[in-house]
């Protein structure tokens, strides 16, 4: 799916901040410079600039223009029954190794199931994790990300400990603000239940996320598959008033 201008410029400005071409403390040209640099609109160099100060890169200063800033940590997602910690929980104790990549174009059923469109094209992701040096397999996750971000795949088999939505942003620049999930019940069986070293069929759960930037545009989408007994996905519910 195409990636908007304002997007790629953010992306290519995040570049040259991380190689040290703008240093922290430095001002960024002028807006008329970099309309001409990549020949483009006034407002589409404004939303590229929005990109980097909402991941607090740069600050936008009276008299002064566009400074760059130290990147802040990277923080969590919360929403406001839960807290999605349990991702960044599990991705720091849980070992992640790559089976398999390829490019995907989903069919109308595994489209329907992730929510996407049938025919659209992706990179699939194939991942296992194992908490500890422990040999069993904590679960499955196939992921489908964006063909923008490609390279995803070597940055994630060099940061096992890091959640592939912290790593595009962190590298990309493309905001991720909110991850709709959906848990299920089912049956594990067949040439997964080998991989997950469970009976044929087994139950377990299967859990659907979709990461999207400030647009609701889906940047990535998980899907994992967890034996019951060996994932545990807690929730509270607050009362107000």
């Amino acid at each position: 799916m195409p990636v908007p201008l304002y997007q790629r410029i953010a992306e290519d400005l995040l570049q040259k901040i991380r190689s040290g071409a703008f240093g922290v403390g430095s001002v960024l040209p002028a807006e008329m410079l970099l309309m001409e640099h990549y020949g483009a609109s006034r407002n589409t160099i404004r939303g590229a600039l929005k990109q980097l100060q909402d991941m607090g890169l740069v600050s936008r200063r009276r008299n002064r223009g566009t400074v760059v800033e130290n990147p802040p940590a990277m923080g969590a997602f919360t929403q406001s029954l839960s807290t999605l910690e349990d991702l960044v929980s599990l991705a720091r104790t849980a070992t992640r190794t790559i089976e398999s990549s390829t490019e995907q174009v989903l069919d109308i059923a595994t489209a329907r199931e992730l929510g996407c469109a049938a025919g659209s094209r992706w990179l699939h992701i194939a991942m296992t994790r194992r908490e500890g040096g422990a040999p069993t397999t904590l679960g499955w996750t196939d992921a489908f990300v964006d063909l923008h971000y490609a390279g995803i795949e070597r940055l994630a088999a060099q940061h096992p400990d890091q959640l592939l939505c912290d790593l595009i942003e962190s590298t990309y620049g493309r905001r991720i603000v909110s991850v709709d999930q959906k848990v299920y019940a089912c049956a594990i069986s067949g040439p997964l239940a080998q991989q997950l070293d469970v009976a044929d069929p087994s139950p377990g759960l299967k859990v659907t996320r979709q990461y999207r930037d400030p647009g609701r545009a889906l940047v990535l989408v998980t899907r994992s598959f967890y034996p019951g007994d060996r994932y545990v996905l807690a929730t509270t519910l607050v009362r107000h008033g």
